[in-house]
Parts: C-alpha cells; structure tokens; sequence
C-alpha cells in the first residue's frame, strides 16, 4: 500500500522529515519513506520497522539537487505484501544552508567549548590587574585521527605530517585476521607491532580494528574451510592471541564488523556467536570500548540490510543478552550526503546513550577532487556539531596507488582539496594561542574548545515492570493495554500489603485528570502508624499523562497500608491512573546502585603508556600517581568569622574546593542604609579564597522574602524600587564581574515574590537578562528550599514540577538560566524522594546544585551525622548533580542548623562523616610497575592527576586530568 502526499519543493533546501507509523496486516514490516521529484524516481529518505497495534517513529530527511513544483511523498512496506500503513502527526520542516549552518554552529559552541576563567593574584588573594596571560592549546580532547597503513613505518615525512594534524589512529588492514594469520598457525603481528611504536612513540590513541569480519570475502581462505568444533577452535585462539598480545593496547575493539550484512560465524556457529566474541573480549581488556561496526547506516537509507532501527534492534539483542558493548561504529563511506538523513540516524541511535564513533570517513571517488572536498567538509561539520559523536576517523590511509577512495595528499604529501578541508578544520576547531592582560577584577577570560517533561497521549510502560504492583490488576488483564485501562479508575488507590520497615520503596505512576485543565495531584500513603503522608506530587493535565515520581521509607512495619491519589487544589477531579510501580530496595541494594552510580559517573579508567623515545614499551618501569586535585566541587559556606583566623583557614582549605558566603553578599548586609553601600567583609573574605584557589558561589543578587530584604527596600514601590534594584545589580555584577563562578540570581522565588508582585511579573526576567549581560560567563541559578529536601513533599509551593514550570516560564523568555539549585536542608531523609526528584529535575539537562545542606537541629549529633552521610551519598551519587555545598559556617554561638566541628575545631560527628566521605571520595597516590605491554592502568576519581616514571637512570614528571568521559584516558610518557 501507498500513501502519498504532494508538496512544493526548492534547491538546495535541507529537509528534515518525521511522522509517526503504524501498520496492519503483519507484526512488523520495514516501511520506507521516498520522493520522487520531477526529475527523479523515488528515492529513499527515512526508513523505520513499524509494528501493529502500536506507533513507532520514523525520522529522515532529503536535500534536492534541482527544483521541483510538485514533489510525491509515499510510504511503502519494504518486506510484507498486502500491508496497511498508517502515519500520523508528520512533519516536514525546511531549512536554509544559512539556517542548517546557525544551528552546527549553536551545537558546537554548546558542546565542544567551555567557558574558562583564570584567576591572578597575589600570595595573599589581592586581585593582580595588568598581569599577563597567555592560554595555548596544545591538544584537543576530541578524537579526530585517520587510518593508516604500513606505508608509515619509517616514513619520516608520512609520520611527520600525520602526527601534526591527529590524535587518533586506525590501522587500515594489518590487524585483520587475513593479515595477521593468512596461515593457519602462522600468527604475525610484525607490522602491527611496527606501526604501534610509531603511534606510542607520538602519545596517538588507536583504535583496533577488526577482531572478527562477518564477511567471507574478508575471512582467510583456510578459516572459510572450517566448521563446527574447528572453526570453533579457531576462533578462540584468535581472540585470545589478539587480545592477549594487545591487552589495554586499543582505546576501542571493532569486535563484530559489518555483522548487519554478513553472518559468516554466525550460520557455522549458531546465532550466539557474536555474543560469545563480546564476552570473550570484555573478559580479556575489561576496560577497551567495544563496538559493532557497519555501512550504509548513516550514509543512506536504501540498504535495507542496514537501517537505523535494524542496527538499534542488533544492538539490542546483544545487550539484553548481557553483552558488554559500549560502542557504536558508523563508517560513514559517503557519495553524496544527505545531512538531514545524517542528522536523523544519529539521533536515533543516541537514544542508546552509548559513544557514537564515524569511523572510516570519505567520499567516493566517483566525484573529482574538489567535489570530494566539498562533501568532506559537509560530513565533517554534521558530525562534529552532533552531541553525540564521540570521535571522527577519517580512511585516507596512503599507498603509493592512491588511497581506498579518498586521499588528502599526493604521495609527496602535498595537500589535495581534501587535506585543505581537513587542514581548515582542524585550525577552526582549535583555540590557538590567546595572549592578554588580567582585568581590573584579576581575570581573564575566553571560551575554549573541548529534557523536557512531556505531557504524552500514552502512558508509559510501568517503571521495574510494576514492581510488587505488577500483579495487582485484574488477573484476566494479559497484555499491557488492558492492564492499563483496568488501571485507569476516577477513584484510583491501591491496597498494600506487609511494607516492611526501614525498606526504601520507589513509586512512580502516570496521571491524568478530568474537569479542570490542570491540577497539583499528591501520592499519599497511609499505614497502621500514621495518616495520608505524601510520597510524590505531579502537576497533572486534562487529555493527556504525566509522570508522577516519589517515594517513601516507613520508621515502622505496616500491615495494611492504603497509597491513594487526591487533587489539592480542584474539587471533583477525576483522576486516572495507569502504569503504576513500586518497587522495595534494601539498604544494601540502594547502596549498592549508589557505588555503581558513582563508579560510572565519577571515576574514570586510565591506562598510562610507558615506552621509550622509539616507542619501544617499557615493561618494570616504576610508576606513580596520585591525586592533587578532584574535579567535583564538595565545599561549605564561609562567614565573617574566617577572616584572619587561620587555623578556621587552614582546617577548611585542607578540605573543601569551593566556598560561598553565608551572608556577607546578601543585599541587606552590603546595603542596609540607602546608598552607603559597603563590600568589605566580602573583599576581606575573597582575599583567603583567591590565595588558595577556591572558587566561590555568588549568594545572592535578590532574596524575594521580604523579611531578609534591607528595610528601606521593603518601603519601596514603582520607579523608586525599581531604581534601587538596577543599582544594586549592576553594583554588585560590576565590582565582581568573572569573579564567582555561580549567581543565585533570584533566592526562593517559589515561596516569596516581592519583587514580581511591586515590579510586575517579568521582574525576574529582568534580573536575569542583566546578570547575564553583566557576567556572562557566571553560571545563573535559581535557588530555593523543600523542593528536595521535605520528608513528604508537603510543601505546595515548592514541588518538583512547580519548580520545573518557573524554569522553563523564565526560560521561554530568552532568559539564560544555566543552573538548579536546590538549597537541601533536611530534616528526615527520604532518600527515594530525593532521587525521584532530582531525576525528573535532570530532564531540564541543567547542572544541579545542592546548596545549602545541612540537618535540622532538632536531632542529636549523631543523628545528624547519620542523616547527613545519607544524602551525601546520595547526592555524590546522582550523576545529574555537579556540585554540593554545606551550609555550616562557623561562628562563636554554633552554626545556622549544623555543625561540622566545636569552636576550637575539633570534629563534630558531622565533621567526622565529611573527612570520612572526603578520604573514600579521592584516588590518592598509586604506585606500581608497567606490565609487559607497558602500561600501569588503575581507575581514578575525576581530578588532576601528578604522574612520575622511572626506568633505570630515565625519570618522567608530569600531571594529567582525569575528566568526565566513558572511554578509557590514555597517557604516554617517554623515557
């Protein structure tokens, strides 16, 4: 069946093209998307597998080479005859060169830069102005490398060239299995070996490639004799040799090559072949990226072998097998690009939140020279815009016939059209060198290389399929869909059995109400023990689901226990509920998801290369590291009272990297009489900060609580008040400009709104736009209370969804917000609340700040220590949290809520639970010998890193970062 559309069409416009597929008639069915033009037949511009009963999304693209009147978009079933196909909500939207251009370059700026501010003063924390500066880059984090060959062994003026221009390499054919053993038994890794001396020699990561090509043609001819058990036989000995001889050698394994169009080991050795070479690879060099790697995925959508859904579906399979597979190889053998075709497969297969690498990058040599150029340039600039991209690999590799289709020199290394792109790019996505003076405030600054909560016609399917929810519906309800509409009842609870004490349980559902547009909707629990306790709340619409996320932790067993849903501010909703879950956790279970959480989001493997100045690998050579530094910022708030007092100093420099003060910045401390306004304490306090490094937050521009607003603001009104605040922060953001990293720019505004409620509703807007134009390298908050912290999220005025609607109000309104925080001052944890909310705040993609934590006073020390370890470590465990600060400043009568340690700076239980956590949170120092590969490999929190070598009478210092990144750090040292 064909359904079709006509459509007006211009040259050189790039199309994005989306729209939703369903079929009948069969389970499932390939569907393709094609144009034909009026000087084309039809052609492929997006492809999805669809399924009955349900939808599923197809996203493409075209750019046309000619104009056309009148254009003909069908849908055809690739696969199954006699199918009907269904599409809904389509989108066709155009887009300018100018326009597609913008936007590369948005996502570039976004993504591969950062914003940087270096700091100088003095020994003593004055500000130095005039001092100067110079910033050079002198590597690029981002891997972009080409293949080579054995052409490069001893090639001096090959190796010169490519070394200064790459960071990252690919051995064209020498590592295959027909290169390295064309005999059987005849294993030769001589050329291999050569061209690595030269990589090591040079510090270039490289990529292996292949383990196993799926492709007979590929295969030696004395493998392609074998089966069964010797075929079997082969092949571990194959992996094993490899990987074995080359353990932590490669950044990546291309384990399974073009497996999407070929199936040689998996017709003789059945079809958990693939899944063995994984495991096999993973138990041999646990800590290499491993990838599938195909064709025709991202350069065309006509292979049918080779469809985007068709890769996420392997890739799927592979995983849900328990394969370890942390890769996605495109080779990204061009004819002529389709980037809004690019663009769409990429997105698609980011979904699966793993590296995206192009890895055999070129154009055809169909094309002359220039024309390849021009393509190239295309490809390179979708590819590195794309978030998601990982690493570019271009497959030029030189041989004295040419290259496999496209070469960027001439074989006397003069640039072809091609190496001109490459070259122009390469000076284009680099910072260079940057030469100039510390401002008045003792900075320097410059820019450097390096979701959304959806209102859905569909309730999603049960979180922990339901958990020990999952049989609570009517038995007879076999398939989800009815499961869903026995859910959906106006009166909706659920009558729980035996919640044990102590148990952390997690509960989420989706929601949907009647009779009014919206409504604030409370998951509230009642026990044996206690009345209706809220354990999750969700601004909930008419027509349409939202997610409702929360949790609970009973201090008593209960018997029964009644979970039930209310409106708290319409009367008569209907509330819906459907996929409901709740899922039980021990506290060895939830503390185990915290360690894997933090093992994954921040430690970071390195493997350190030990080679001598021919790249000869170092084996016995003694190394090193320790951590001088770590990249997440765990600080405290600071007060008045520091300021001279060095022992206070000394004891929080020895263990807090970042700082804020408590009061010293606020408007009624640095203004409380009209016009006299007075930074001192401030100055005083940046001056201890500045001599020791510790970056500061910025608290705060305005505190909408009228009652911590100077008295004479209070009595303000109109132009008068409005003159006032414009003084205040330009004041403030001129005097310190670059000199804070964060700015609560508006403190509180969910509970308090002083100034919108004199000023008019875009007061805060304001504030915003100003502090931004005044600073626009500061990070920007909001900062408020009881939006993570409330042990039964009972506070109306503060709940994670109202939260996230004032963000994104102020967000629609151009302003640049870069920042959520969350003040955390806790009473009684309830740890999965706490995680709830934080994970659906992460949606917004912002960093998130814990701000201010502390526990109530109201309990003993050592309560507060044990409930202060717990959501530190949960906070420290969330991967969407960037930073946490403590609010306990020291003064002479205690602390605000908590104390870490007496007036005479002897540890507080508190205390003891932070220097506790800040020991189990650092690598600190490694030694150890390089093995016989030469490497010392160790797994390291975020951080700086100082690294020494020593091999005889041949000694290597340096330093390192370890920062964020999911493949392994590699670093070379040179004896």
């Amino acid at each position: 069946m064909k359904i079709s559309s006509y459509l007006p069409t211009k040259q050189t416009e790039l199309a994005s093209f989306k729209t939703w597929i369903k079929i009948k008639g069969a389970d499932t069915s390939l569907v393709r998307a094609t144009l034909a033009t009026k000087n084309t037949k039809y052609i492929s511009v997006g492809t999805v597998i669809a399924s009955s009963g349900c939808w599923s999304f197809l996203k493409g693209g075209f750019v046309l080479d000619s104009p056309s009147s009148i254009s003909n978009l069908t849908f055809q079933n690739s696969d199954v005859i006699g199918t009907d196909i269904s599409f809904a909500s389509s989108s066709l939207q155009p887009f300018s060169d100018e326009e597609w251009t913008i936007n590369q370059q948005y996502k570039v700026y976004k993504e591969r830069l950062r914003a940087v501010t270096i700091h100088v003063s003095d020994r003593h924390g004055n500000r130095l102005q005039g001092a100067q500066v110079t910033v050079e880059q002198i590597s690029n984090e981002f891997p972009f490398g080409s293949a080579i060959a054995k052409t490069i062994i001893g090639n001096s003026p090959y190796q010169d060239w490519f070394v200064k221009r790459f960071n990252a390499a690919v051995f064209e054919n020498e590592l295959k299995w027909y290169a390295t053993e064309p005999e059987q038994g005849k294993v030769n890794y001589t050329l291999a070996d050569q061209m690595l001396e030269f990589t090591r020699a040079n510090q270039i990561a490289v990529r292996g490639h292949n383990i196993f090509w799926e492709d007979p043609i590929y295969t030696p001819a004395w493998v392609r004799n074998l089966t069964g058990d010797q075929l079997k036989l082969a092949v571990n000995s194959r992996i094993q040799s490899l990987m074995n001889k080359y353990k932590e050698e490669f950044i990546h394994w291309d384990v399974s090559n073009e497996m999407l169009h070929f199936d040689f080991y998996e017709q003789r050795l059945g079809p958990n072949a693939t899944l063995g070479f994984f495991e096999t690879a993973h138990t041999s060099d646990p800590l290499t990226t491993l990838f599938m790697n195909d064709f025709n995925v991202v350069e065309t959508s006509a292979d049918v072998n080779s469809t985007v859904d068709s890769y996420i579906m392997r890739m799927k399979e592979l995983l849900r097998d328990g394969v370890t597979m942390d890769g996605i190889g495109l080779e990204g053998h061009f004819s002529v690009p389709n980037l809004p075709l690019m663009r769409a497969v990429i997105d698609k297969l980011a979904t699966l939140d793993l590296p995206i690498w192009l890895t055999e990058m070129d154009i055809s040599n169909k094309f002359d020279e220039q024309t390849q150029a021009i393509y190239l340039e295309q490809v390179l600039r979708e590819g590195f815009s794309h978030p998601s991209v990982n690493g570019m690999m271009l497959w030029s590799a030189l041989h004295p016939y040419g290259c496999y289709r496209m070469c960027l020199t001439d074989n006397n290394l003069r640039n072809l059209p091609a190496g001109d792109v490459v070259d122009k790019l390469l000076q284009e996505w680099k910072t260079g060198a940057r030469d100039g003076q510390s401002d008045g405030y003792g900075s320097y600054s410059f820019h450097g290389f390096l979701g959304e909560y959806s209102c859905k016609g569909y309730p999603e399917a049960p979180l922990y399929n339901g958990g020990i929810l999952k049989d609570y519906y009517n038995q007879a309800a076999d398939d989800l869909q009815t499961k869903r509409r026995i859910a959906a009842v106006n009166e909706p609870f659920f009558i729980l059995q035996n919640l044990t004490q102590g148990t952390k349980y997690c509960f989420s559902t989706w929601i949907k109400i009647k009779a009014a547009d919206t409504s604030l909707v409370r998951a509230t629990l009642a026990t044996n023990s206690s009345n209706d306790t809220c354990v999750g709340t969700v601004i909930a619409s008419s027509g349409c689901w939202s997610f409702l996320k929360g949790g609970f932790v009973l201090n008593s067993p209960s018997s029964i226990s009644n979970l039930s849903f209310q409106s708290s501010d319409v009367i008569g909703a209907d509330i819906s509920v459907a996929s409901a879950s709740l899922q039980p956790f021990s506290d060895e279970q939830w503390a185990l998801n915290q360690q894997h959480k933090i093992y994954k989001e921040r430690l970071r493997a390195a493997t350190i290369h030990v080679s001598d100045t021919h790249g000869n690998r170092l084996l016995g050579a003694q190394v090193t590291v320790e951590q001088i530094a770590n990249e997440f910022p765990f600080g405290s708030a600071i007060a008045e009272t520091i300021i001279g007092n060095s022992p206070y100093q000394d004891w929080f420099v020895k263990r807090f990297n970042v700082a804020v003060f408590e009061n010293e910045l606020k408007w009624y401390a640095t203004e409380p009489k009209q016009g006299k306004v007075n930074y001192t304490l401030a100055d005083e306090m940046l001056k201890f900060t500045r001599a020791n490094q510790i970056p500061v937050r910025g608290h705060n521009i305005f505190w909408e609580n009228p009652t911590y607003n100077p008295a004479w603001v209070q009595n303000r009104t109109g132009d008068q008040l409005k003159l006032a605040v414009n003084l205040r922060i330009q004041s403030l953001m001129n005097k310190y400009k670059q000199e804070f990293l964060h700015w609560d720019v508006s403190n509180e505004l969910l509970h308090f709104d002083f100034y919108e409620q004199r000023l008019g509703p875009n007061a805060t807007l304001g504030f915003f736009e100003t502090a931004h134009t005044s600073d626009p390298l500061a990070t920007l908050f909001l900062n408020d209370f009881n939006v993570v912290e409330t042990e039964t999220c009972g506070d109306v005025n503060s709940t994670v969804d109202s939260y996230i609607m004032r963000m994104k109000e102020i967000l629609r309104g151009g302003v640049t917000m870069d920042g959520i925080g969350l003040e955390a001052h806790f009473s009684v944890p309830n740890l999965p609340l706490m995680r709830a909310v934080l994970d659906k705040l992460a949606t917004l993609d912002l960093p998130i700040w814990l701000t201010e934590m502390d526990i109530m006073h109201k309990f003993d020390e050592q309560t507060q220590a044990i409930y202060l370890e717990q959501v530190l470590r949960e906070g420290f465990s969330h991967p969407s949290v960037n930073g946490m600060m403590l609010w306990s400043a020291l003064h002479p009568n205690g602390c605000y809520r908590m104390c870490l340690t007496d007036n005479d700076l002897r540890n507080l239980p508190a205390g003891d639970v932070v220097d506790k956590l800040l020991q189990e949170w650092k690598t600190g120092t490694r030694d150890g010998q390089s093995d016989e590969y030469g490497l010392y490999s160790f797994r390291g929190f975020l951080g700086e890193y100082s690294v020494s070598a020593r091999y005889g009478n041949r000694s290597f210092n340096s330093t390192f970062s370890l920062c964020n990144g999911d493949e392994t750090k590699h670093f070379y040292i040179q004896l």
